[in-house]
């Protein structure tokens, strides 16, 4: 659980103190919903223990800048060469680290978990994986990391700590035959896996096969072995691995330069009130559990009846994906037909356009984060045609005043157009969230209108041509 790790503890806290009514409401779900599962602590003795947990959070004084790290010293802090060779090092279990296959089993678990849901491994496979860095191909392509099972599957990333993609980058390493002097054909299709590894914020990857991955993965993933290490593994390569994970958690802006002593000192008090925390997520988890079986019954209890008419849909298998879409979004596989079964779409030619709302996120309900964005997975001629309409300048002038009355963020990317961010309020969870979902379908109906005009001239020119 997020609020297991130590340098994401200081929010919760700053939540509590701004919030307080909001935390007992929803600890009182809580206590409802488990009065007969063993939950002894009342809602006066929560409120108590959390006067206190403030109290000794005020108590924590601020510190100078932490001692520097070696890579720092040497000017390296930044180095992109340097921080591959770091990476390739520690997830090559044939190098004498000492961490064996623990490092680049939790690293791909969460490349897996938080990337690429289709990348799969089993134990033989890492039993003879092959780590290099940089590796060249007859066409020059250089991608930094290549973790890579002869015959089975390979995984390309392409890391950036401060620079962006270069020119086409990631579509060059995807259009490749090669990785380095082995043709990518040895390979099957499902066996092709890239990863594009960066900051949180950075810009993504321009390629679509590119899946993104943040350094905070990578940080969270080797920290969760160390955490269960027990000492079984050689001090000097736990040294370096810290030092290095610390560099990456203070130049990617993870944590506040203060990180070292002050957050060990919330980490003592985290033990102190864990359970007291964990109830309160864990009330707001069993609440979007439960929530994701209905989200359609629920969100259409809550939104305009004039403006949920019978052109619209939700998937029927709409469980965790929280998709909605317009008459004329979904076109089959066979004529590009209207339809509105996702399974019509699969195949060479099918298309889904539709707005998801990140039901299935846990940040959904614990931190009172709905996020809903306009997508098309499906990798056809006619989305890259819709791409291509919807940047143009005729459709932008469209779009443009629509997306910023409305505060909503334009991306232009092939699977993701545009996306917006609200906050619910947790206090009355889970019937704010399909409020807050129900204003967030009426503030996007201006921008369906048009998207309504794009897909209809994609289709006919994909037709056509």
């Amino acid at each position: 659980m997020l609020v297991g790790r130590g340098r994401q503890f200081p929010s919760i806290p700053a939540v509590v103190h701004q919030h307080p009514q909001q935390v007992v409401s929803t600890y009182h779900r809580f206590m409802s919903v488990h009065a007969n599962c063993g939950v002894m602590a009342t809602i006066g003795e929560l409120e108590e223990q959390f006067r206190e947990l403030r109290t000794s959070l005020d108590a924590i004084p601020d510190v100078s800048e932490p001692p520097k790290s070696t890579l720092r010293i040497l000017g390296s802090a930044r180095s992109e060469q340097t921080w591959n060779t770091f990476l390739a090092y520690f997830l090559d279990p044939d190098q004498p680290h000492g961490f064996g296959i623990d490092l680049l089993t939790s690293f791909l678990d969460r490349v897996q978990e938080e990337a690429d849901p289709s990348f799969e491994y089993y134990h033989r496979h890492v039993e003879n994986i092959e780590v290099e860095t940089e590796v060249t191909s007859p066409d020059n392509n250089r991608p930094d990391v290549v973790l890579r099972v002869p015959g089975d599957w390979f995984l390309c990333i392409e890391s950036k700590v401060d620079s962006t993609e270069g020119n086409q980058q990631t579509t060059r390493y995807v259009e490749d035959t090669h990785l380095g002097s082995e043709e990518k054909a040895t390979y099957s299709d499902d066996g092709h896996h890239y990863v594009f590894l960066s900051k949180k914020y950075a810009p993504d990857s321009s390629a679509d096969e590119f899946d993104d991955l943040y350094w905070r993965h990578v940080v969270e993933s080797f920290e969760t072995v160390l955490d269960r290490s027990h000492g079984r593994y050689p001090e000097r390569s736990v040294s370096q691995l810290r030092e290095f994970l610390s560099t990456i958690t203070q130049v990617t802006n993870m944590e506040d330069d203060d990180f070292t002593e002050i957050q060990k000192e919330k980490v003592q008090l985290l033990g102190e009130y864990r359970d007291d925390i964990d109830a309160l997520l864990d009330a707001a988890e069993s609440l979007r559990e439960r929530a994701i079986e209905d989200w359609p019954e629920l969100f259409r209890s809550h939104v305009d009846e004039e403006l949920w008419t019978d052109e619209w849909h939700t998937r029927p298998d709409h469980g965790k994906w929280g998709c909605l879409f317009k008459d004329g979004w979904y076109l089959d596989d066979d004529n590009l037909e209207p339809t509105i079964d996702h399974t019509d779409t699969h195949g060479q030619t099918g298309f889904r356009l539709h707005f998801v709302h990140l039901i299935r996120n846990k940040e959904s309900f614990s931190r009172g984060k709905l996020t809903f964005i306009l997508r098309t997975p499906t990798r056809v001629d006619l989305r890259d045609e819709f791409n291509r309409l919807y940047n143009t300048d005729r459709w932008q002038d469209r779009l443009d005043p629509i997306l910023d009355d409305a505060g909503i963020t334009n991306k232009g990317q092939k699977k993701d157009y545009t996306q917006k961010t609200y906050d619910v309020d947790q206090s009355n969870l889970p019937e704010s969230y399909f409020e807050t979902l129900a204003t967030a379908f009426a503030e996007h109906q201006p921008l369906a209108d048009v998207v309504d005009e794009i897909v209809t001239e994609a289709t006919e020119n994909v037709c056509v041509d």
